[in-house]
């Protein structure tokens, strides 16, 4: 009896530890689930790979850093309206609380609204382990 609770012991702290140290792999940003992210979210209307604007939105290559508003694509009047307001970087803070929430962030921003115009509208990353992974990525493209 008394090895079978060791046992049982022994294999209940191996799972508390494993448990822990999977948390604290997951905590840490995944610049490859980031491009596996962006590439399904934001890739039908971004470019990636080059600085070279689409139709539907701004290139996302150097984006990290990189002042609001400077890539000479006509930005919606709601994005325009906040970077007049308060111009800001596209920094940790700034690209989280825009995926997080692109409407919120920036009102009446077309990225959040769909429309005929703009029919694959981005409604946010809500997983904040995601919206790391996500940065991570962003950070990668120079």
């Amino acid at each position: 009896m008394q090895v079978r609770h060791i046992l049982l012991y022994g294999v209940v702290a191996i799972a508390f530890i494993l448990l822990i140290v999977g948390g604290w792999f997951r905590s840490q940003p995944d610049p490859e689930m980031g491009k596996r992210l962006v590439t399904n979210s934001c890739e039908i209307c971004h470019d990636l790979t080059t600085a070279k604007n689409q139709e539907r939105g701004p290139y996302l290559w150097g984006v990290y850093n990189r002042p609001a508003g400077v890539t000479g694509y006509s930005h919606s009047e709601g994005f325009l309206a906040k970077v007049s307001e308060e111009g800001f970087i596209w920094d940790d803070e700034h690209l989280d609380q825009f995926i997080s929430n692109p409407g919120a962030f920036i009102p009446r921003t077309q990225m959040g609204k769909p429309s005929a115009k703009h029919p694959t509208a981005f409604d946010g990353i809500v997983s904040d382990a995601n919206r790391k992974d996500v940065l991570a990525y962003l950070k990668s493209l120079r």
